[in-house]
C-alpha cells in the first residue's frame, strides 16, 4: 500500500456503482486531494474488494476514506452492523487507508470493531441532520475511543452554529485524536471554507456536476481557485454576503478574483441565514472587514450601522458595507451601477426612463435616475401599484399600471423584475413591439443573455444585460472595502465562469 501525506481535501465520491465513482473523480483537477468512497451509496457488493483494488489502481494509489454509512447514521447502507463491517475490511485490503465508522455501530457492536481494520487509520464520526447541539459532551465521548480521528458534522441552522464549530476546533487544537468539525447545510458553508484556517486536518468537498454527498459541500475546483482555502491563515480578511439565498450568490467568483488579482490577502464568502441579526452577530465575532446586502435584508441592515451615505438613506436601501475605524458604514451601490451602466449609453438629464417593477432593484435606480436628472416611469403588476405609487411620490415620478406601459415612448426601458430568471426563462416582461424605446436594459443576470435582451437584439435596439449591472455594482463595493481600482474586467471573466460552471452542474 502506497505512503503518501494526508491532503487537505477529501472529495466524497457517491454513486451507484464503481464506473460512476470514477467518472466523478476524473472531473477533479488541479492540487492532489484524498478521496472518500461512500460505499453505502453501492448498489452492487460482490467482489467489491477486486474491483475496488482496480478502482484505486486507476486512481494511482490516492488517500482515500472508506465509509459505509448504515441507515441509522444517515446514510444508504440497509444492512447489518456486521455486513457493513465486512465491507470496510475489504476496502481496507483493497487499499484504502482510512475507515470512517459511525458512532452508531461502535455502540451496537462494542468498542473491539475499532480493532478490526488494521492496518488502516480509524475515523470515528458523529452526524447530526437536525440541528448543532453543544458540541464538547460528543467531542470527549468520541476522543475516549482508540482512533486517530473524531468527525463531528451537524446541521447549521443559522450562522452562529459555525461559531459553535469554531470554538470546539479552537479549544481541541493540536490534540489527539485529531477532530475534523463542520456544519451541514448553506448557513454551515463558513464552517466548510475556514475549516483548515480553524485548524481542521481536512475537510470534504464534492466532485461538481450536482453530485455533493452532503448538503452545503462544494465543488473541490470551487473551493481551491475561488476560496483558495488552502491559503488562508490568521491575516486573511473576511467578507462575505449576507441573504436568504446567498448560498446562490455569484459575487464570491468576482470578488475574490478581485482579492486575487490585487494581492489583497481576503475571502469572501457566502452568509446565509433567515435573520440578519444572526448575521450581524457572526460578522462581529468573525471580525469582518466589510460586507455585502441581499434580499431580504437591503432594508433592516439600516438600523446596525453608525454612517449610511445620503444617496442610500433616501432610497431606503443599502447593499454595501465597510467596518471601519470600528464604525459600520453604509452605501448603495446598485444605484450608482445603474447610472454607470446606463451613460455610456445616452445622456441622462432629460431622458425619460421606463421602469418595470417596484422592488429594490426599481427603487434604487429611480432615485439613482431622478437625480441625475432623467423622467422617471413607474410600472408595477396590480399588487404592487400602490408601492410604486409611493416611490413615484417619493422622487418625484410618475405610477402607471403595467398595462399602460406598452403604449409609451421612452429612451430607455429597465426591467426590474424576476421575469426571464429560471423558471420563467421564455417569459418577457413587456412586448417590444408596442414599446417605442432606443435601450433595453435587463437586470436579470441569468441566463446571460433573457428572451428580452434577444429580442431587442433582434430589433436592432441597444442592450445593456445584468450582468454588467452585477460587475458594476460589485466593483463599487470592491473600491469602497480595499481602496484600489477594481479589475472589472477580470471580475466579468469570473462571473461568466461562475454562470458557465453553474449551468454545467
Amino acid at each position: 500500500m502506497a505512503k503518501a501525506a494526508t491532503p487537505s481535501i477529501f472529495v466524497s465520491l457517491a454513486a451507484a456503482n464503481l464506473a460512476a465513482m470514477e467518472a466523478q473523480a476524473s472531473r477533479v483537477s488541479g492540487s492532489p486531494v484524498g478521496y472518500e468512497l461512500r460505499l453505502d451509496y453501492l448498489r452492487e457488493f460482490s467482489n467489491l474488494e477486486s474491483h475496488l483494488h482496480q478502482f484505486l489502481l486507476g486512481l494511482h494509489y490516492p488517500q482515500t476514506i472508506a465509509t459505509c454509512r448504515r441507515t441509522e447514521a444517515g446514510g444508504q447502507f440497509e444492512g447489518e452492523v456486521n455486513q457493513q463491517v465486512a465491507l470496510l475490511q475489504a476496502a481496507v485490503r483493497a487499499g484504502c487507508q482510512w475507515v470512517d465508522l459511525d458512532v452508531e455501530s461502535v455502540d451496537r457492536a462494542g468498542t473491539n470493531v475499532l480493532r478490526q481494520f488494521q492496518p488502516a487509520k480509524i475515523i470515528v464520526s458523529y452526524h447530526n441532520y437536525r440541528k448543532t447541539p453543544p458540541l464538547g459532551p460528543i467531542y470527549r465521548r468520541l476522543a475516549r475511543l482508540p482512533v486517530q480521528a473524531v468527525k463531528i458534522a451537524t446541521y447549521g441552522r443559522l450562522l452562529r452554529d459555525n461559531l459553535k464549530i469554531f470554538r470546539l476546533l479552537k479549544a481541541h487544537r493540536g490534540r489527539s485524536p485529531k477532530l475534523v468539525a463542520m456544519a451541514m447545510g448553506p448557513a454551515g458553508i463558513p464552517s466548510r471554507l475556514l475549516a483548515l484556517r480553524w485548524g481542521c486536518p481536512f475537510t470534504y468537498a464534492s466532485p461538481g456536476n450536482h453530485s455533493s454527498a452532503a448538503a452545503g459541500q462544494l465543488p473541490s475546483d470551487i473551493m481551491r481557485a475561488v476560496y483558495r482555502i488552502e491559503h488562508l491563515d490568521r491575516w486573511t480578511q473576511l467578507y462575505g454576503v449576507v441573504g436568504s439565498h446567498a448560498s446562490l450568490s455569484l459575487s464570491p467568483a468576482m470578488q475574490n478574483a478581485a482579492f486575487q488579482a490585487k494581492h489583497v490577502k481576503a475571502l469572501y464568502m457566502p452568509c446565509e441565514t433567515s435573520r440578519l441579526a444572526d448575521f450581524m452577530a457572526f460578522a462581529r465575532q468573525m471580525g469582518f472587514r466589510g460586507f455585502s446586502v441581499t434580499m431580504p435584508f437591503k432594508r433592516g441592515v439600516m438600523r446596525y450601522l453608525d454612517w449610511i451615505d445620503p444617496l442610500a438613506r433616501r432610497i431606503g436601501a443599502v447593499n454595501t458595507v465597510a467596518v471601519q475605524n470600528g464604525k459600520r458604514r453604509g452605501w448603495n451601490t446598485d444605484a450608482a451601477a445603474v447610472v454607470e451602466v446606463l451613460t455610456k449609453r445616452l445622456r441622462l438629464r432629460g431622458s425619460r426612463i421606463l421602469i418595470l417593477g417596484a422592488g429594490g432593484a426599481a427603487r434604487a435606480a429611480a432615485y439613482a435616475l431622478r437625480s441625475e436628472g432623467a423622467e422617471v416611469v413607474i410600472a408595477a403588476i396590480p399588487q404592487d401599484e400602490e408601492v410604486a405609487r409611493r416611490l413615484a411620490r417619493g422622487v418625484s415620478a410618475r405610477a402607471i399600471p403595467w398595462a399602460a406601459a406598452e403604449g409609451l415612448e421612452v429612451d430607455t426601458v429597465i426591467n426590474a423584475t424576476p421575469v426571464g430568471m429560471p423558471p420563467q426563462v421564455e417569459a418577457m416582461p413587456i412586448d417590444l413591439a408596442r414599446l417605442r424605446t432606443r435601450v433595453v436594459f435587463d437586470m436579470v443576470y441569468y441566463p446571460l443573455e433573457t428572451r428580452f435582451l434577444a429580442e431587442a437584439r433582434g430589433r436592432g435596439l441597444t442592450t445593456i444585460s445584468g450582468l454588467e449591472m452585477l460587475v458594476a455594482q460589485g466593483a463599487r463595493q470592491f473600491e469602497i472595502w480595499t481602496g484600489l481600482a477594481a479589475p472589472r474586467a477580470l471580475m466579468e471573466q469570473a462571473v461568466q465562469q461562475a454562470l458557465g460552471h453553474s449551468s454545467a452542474t
